[in-house]
């Protein structure tokens, strides 16, 4: 009890913080990194809700965070080539038509990450929202849900670029690494997975917060 209103206001700085300067970047790989910020006041909120179901909450939006988070940069690294190609925001114009399933796919993460449903992102924010609410945290919830609107704008931002403005110039043809190819694979299979099929996921994280209780 007597960490809850530290953690409950360091849940509010981190998001608002961390999604304030992603707002700001044009770098693609700096957005990603502040963007992390702020799902880490995400976490703190469930670390505020405590709980069974705080915990659970906790652990499911770890798991979805780790498969769409790696999902994103690994389309970021497969684009990037020398002289720090495809670092800026600008530089995904029209790559969506050039390179469909990194497209696709980086559609798939930033979704996820802003918390679209029915993907991973969107199912972990609900856990961490609910239990929340649940403890009577109402406020701290509406903050969560305000900030992970915001968040939708700069998620958004990579798609806009990658399927609504022409192209710069010609790509050159893209050679895809075997492990690389097979992490984003795994990465958009865990988070359509953890979207759609929740249940036996949960239930394990589940299982183990009543075990700490």
């Amino acid at each position: 009890d007597n960490w809850t209103p530290i953690f409950w206001g360091m849940a509010v700085v981190t998001m608002t913080v961390g999604n304030l300067a992603a707002i700001a970047q044009q770098n693609i790989k700096r957005m990603l990194a502040y963007s992390s910020i702020a799902h880490a006041g995400y976490l703190l909120i469930a670390l505020v809700a405590a709980g069974p179901a705080g915990l659970a909450g906790l652990l499911y939006y770890l798991l979805a965070y780790a498969f769409m988070n790696l999902g994103a940069f690994a389309v970021v690294v497969a684009l990037e080539q020398r002289e720090e190609r495809y670092l800026h925001l600008d530089d995904y114009s029209g790559l969506g038509f050039r390179y469909p399933l990194l497209g696709v796919a980086m559609a798939l993460f930033m979704f996820s990450l802003s918390g679209l449903p029915p993907t991973a992102g969107f199912m972990a924010k609900f856990y961490v929202f609910s239990a929340a609410v649940e403890q009577g945290y109402i406020i701290l919830t509406v903050i969560g849900v305000i900030n992970s609107l915001i968040s939708i704008y700069y998620y958004l931002r990579p798609i806009v670029f990658m399927y609504m403005e022409e192209a710069k110039a010609d790509a050159p043809r893209m050679q895809f690494d075997p492990f690389l190819l097979t992490a984003l694979v795994l990465t958009i299979l865990g988070t359509l997975q953890l979207g759609l099929f929740p249940s036996r996921l949960l239930g394990l994280a589940q299982a183990a917060a009543q075990g700490l209780f």
